[in-house]
């Protein structure tokens, strides 16, 4: 995978991973029994236990480890990050950070970090060349020379 597309997959991860947490937070409060019909008073608190009985322990368990799974994917990125900023500075690292860890437009690029888009992309690619010339291996491991 290049440097790259590890980092277009990072921004993917990290919407997904938001996603996780708030499916985790919402506990499926918004789940109902399928085709389950009654001729009374609905009871969601029974409602709500029948599924964490049956289906949200399950669906937890396979929550928390694709948690865990993208947590350890954006941290090797994050990582990659502070490599870039130990070996070409601070505005490739930041740059990085603000398009794919904060998924920050362009225009906002432009006012809070005075580069314009065709700066960033200059910078970005050189950043892009760079990792992927020194080897995410070797800048994990605090190599910085080509």
């Amino acid at each position: 995978m290049s440097a790259r597309d590890r980092f277009v997959a990072t921004r993917k991860a990290i919407a997904e991973l938001d996603n996780i947490h708030a499916l985790i937070m919402a506990e499926g409060d918004d789940w109902k029994p399928p085709g389950v019909k009654s001729q009374g008073v609905a009871d969601p608190t029974a409602a709500k236990a029948i599924r964490n009985v049956d289906e949200w322990g399950e669906q937890l368990v396979e929550l928390r480890k694709r948690e865990a799974e993208l947590e350890h994917f954006i941290g090797t990125t994050l990582a990659l990050i502070e490599a870039v900023r130990r070996g070409l500075g601070d505005d490739y690292a930041a740059l990085l950070d603000a398009r794919y860890i904060d998924d920050e437009p362009w225009a906002h690029i432009e006012d809070d970090h005075g580069i314009t888009r065709q700066r960033g992309y200059y910078l970005l690619n050189i950043a892009f060349d760079w990792i992927d010339s020194v080897g995410i291996s070797r800048l994990l491991r605090g190599e910085y020379e080509v």
